[in-house]
């Protein structure tokens, strides 16, 4: 097998140019087994469904906790309506154990990543639901009456210990399986975290409001980066793990700016005192520049799930300009749908485009991946 740090040298001895070094690396990995061969570079290829049996399976899973978790509530609902807030746990620890025992056999052994993914999501919602009843024993809380809308004072401190309880059981997973999914979950289990955190310090509405949002959606991003810096090609597990972090990221990335650039919130209104319009036209400024962003870091994850907030802004925009609900529609499935499409079909030149902008060698180049010809 190759050594990178010979390609590097390469094109610290300016034998190799950076784009040609990391074409050569890509060609080399796809030969000599660094990558699925039969998977094509910088495409962001999904690998959590391989066959109809994976779906088939994941069904089957869902039924059968549903069942499962009917049997135990029957046991568990009279303890808790007698005011025993640990017999939650005897329907956590019972559904929570058994998800994992599967995760061993579907992950660790089949490596079936769709009902592994299903398997994970149950996992952390059990845990979830024991560490709030033990959460809420302790602090003397009756978790009948929680009002999770306000998150200071007691009901604060319990969603905090959840959503760290969350975290916990999903780098359990991530660390035991390696399951890229699990870090989407961890992602915004911490993030839940943080949000929560600081409704002590004031209005949990004026917190999360913009800086936060935007704070927690960077940090994300950047561990995203980290990790495609260690997959130009996009064809190893680093991959996947940094694209279920773009996922995750990007709502809350964006959210921010919405918030930071409107005021409040696009969907609530402004509070600014600033033209609406205005408003409207300069985020879509910033979703556009996160869009470029987005074709110079190759990663189309970006783009997608920052849909809805472009659907949101351009309808915003358009209906202070004094269009109608149907036009408005009319107008922003076609523009959006327009753009994706033509997007996706030229890939690859709007990328060399982007690129001529962006800085190449050293670092730059795993940062901003050349786009081969």
């Amino acid at each position: 097998m190759f050594d990178r740090d010979d390609l590097r040298a390469a094109v610290a001895a300016n034998l190799l140019s950076a784009d040609q070094a990391s074409r050569l690396e890509a060609f080399l990995v796809s030969r000599k087994g660094g990558g699925d061969p039969d998977v094509e570079m910088g495409q962001e290829n999904l690998r959590f469904l391989s066959n109809f049996n994976d779906i088939f399976i994941t069904m089957g899973l869902i039924i059968l906790f549903i069942g499962i978790t009917t049997l135990v509530s029957t046991i568990s609902t009279p303890a808790m309506a007698s005011g025993n807030l640990l017999a939650g746990l005897m329907v956590a620890i019972p559904v929570a154990a058994l998800a994992w025992a599967l995760m061993e056999y579907f992950c660790a052994r089949r490596r079936l990543l769709l009902p592994s993914m299903a398997l994970s999501v149950i996992f952390v919602m059990f845990c979830t639901i024991g560490a709030m009843s033990v959460a809420a024993s302790i602090l003397g809380s009756d978790i009948e009456n929680l009002d999770f809308m306000d998150m200071w004072g007691t009901t604060g401190t319990l969603g905090v210990m959840v959503f760290l309880s969350a975290l916990a059981a999903s780098l359990a997973i991530f660390f035991r399986f390696r399951l890229p999914f699990s870090l989407a979950l961890s992602a915004l289990s911490a993030a839940g975290a943080v949000y929560v955190a600081a409704g002590f310090f004031g209005s949990i509405q004026n917190v999360v409001g913009g800086p936060l949002l935007l704070l927690m959606g960077a940090a994300t991003l950047a561990v995203a980066i980290l990790f495609d810096m260690r997959d130009p090609e996009r064809i190893r597990k680093a991959s996947d793990h940094a694209f279920w972090l773009h996922l995750a990221a990007a709502p809350q990335l964006i959210w921010g700016v919405s918030a930071l650039v409107t005021g409040s919130n696009i969907v609530g209104g402004s509070t600014s005192g600033a033209d609406n319009a205005a408003q409207g036209i300069t985020l879509l400024v910033v979703l556009l520049a996160i869009g470029i962003g987005s074709l110079a870091l190759n990663r189309r994850a970006l783009i997608a799930a920052s849909l809805l907030t472009f659907i949101v802004t351009l309808s915003f925009v358009l209906s202070r300009v004094g269009f109608g609900g149907f036009n408005i529609f009319m107008i922003v499935t076609i523009i959006i749908g327009s753009g994706v499409v033509l997007l996706g079909a030229g890939w690859k030149t709007a990328r060399r485009l982007v690129l001529n902008f962006f800085p190449r060698g050293g670092v730059w180049s795993r940062l901003f991946p050349p786009e081969p010809l």
